[in-house]
């Protein structure tokens, strides 16, 4: 069984010329120029270009009369060239054509072009594919990646509370109350009672990447019925100066990554 990727578009480098690599993505944009046709691939990580000839690939016509957005593997070798963005470019040796979008796409992906709130609703995969958009999963992932090394070096151990709970564990919020087979539960909103009672078991150092849900209407879109925090927990301080002290540190570390 072969693979469909050896190297995202940015771990190949101009050194690399010569070597065969095998990469896979979407199919971003298609530049026929008769003779000669530029195919701009795009993965998680960026964009490169493959460059086709004519003369030389027999699926040259195939390739060139792709929807955008359809999705491809190519295999092919890397060649060094100063005049592409990268640095370098892919000459096809075989192109496989894993899926064929449909045309014309609902919204663009990397047009300027806007479009109505629900149709990027109604089509919200194609809608997560813009660079605008992934990077606010990217940018959440270097926070809560940082604040997991920082809060580990700092001694803290990651717990998982229940989110299924018999009653409220914090006043002044409502819950999301649900079915229990035969029983009446809430969605937690606040793993603050189970945080608690780590401290009397000796594990005096915890935090968790935690969901929050809050029963509360609203009427704007600074307000969240669903959430996450990073909620920390320390015994043995002195005052509320020693959490300060930690979670000034740590928004420092996120904001430095």
């Amino acid at each position: 069984m072969h693979r469909y990727r050896t190297h995202y578009s940015t771990e190949i480098k101009p050194e690399d010329d010569g070597k065969e690599v095998r990469v896979a993505g979407w199919v971003q944009d298609i530049r026929n120029l008769g003779s000669i046709a530029f195919l701009i691939l795009r993965d998680r990580k960026g964009t490169l270009q493959v460059t086709l000839f004519k003369k030389e690939h027999p699926f040259f016509e195939k390739v060139v009369s792709l929807p955008r957005e359809s999705v491809v593997s190519v295999v092919g070798k890397c060649k060094a060239n100063e005049k592409v963005r990268n640095g370098y470019e892919i000459i096809p040796e075989e192109i496989e054509i894993l899926s064929t979008s449909e045309k014309p796409l609902p919204l663009g992906v990397v047009d300027k072009v806007g479009v109505e709130f629900d149709t990027r609703l109604d089509n919200r995969f194609i809608d997560l594919r813009k660079p605008e958009v992934q990077a606010i999963f990217k940018i959440r992932d270097v926070v809560i990646d940082t604040a997991r090394e920082f809060l580990r070096e700092e001694g803290f151990i990651e717990v998982h509370t229940p989110k299924i709970v018999a009653s409220c564990s914090e006043g002044g919020t409502n819950l999301f109350e649900i079915k229990y087979f035969d029983k009446r539960a809430f969605l937690s909103q606040s793993p603050q009672l189970y945080k608690q009672m780590l401290m009397a078991t000796g594990l005096d150092r915890v935090f968790e990447i935690a969901w929050y849900f809050r029963a509360e209407e609203h009427n704007t879109r600074r307000h969240l019925n669903e959430s996450t925090a990073i909620d920390v927990e320390m015994a043995f301080i002195s005052s509320e100066e020693d959490v300060m002290h930690v979670l000034e540190l740590l928004v420092q570390n996120i904001w430095k990554r």
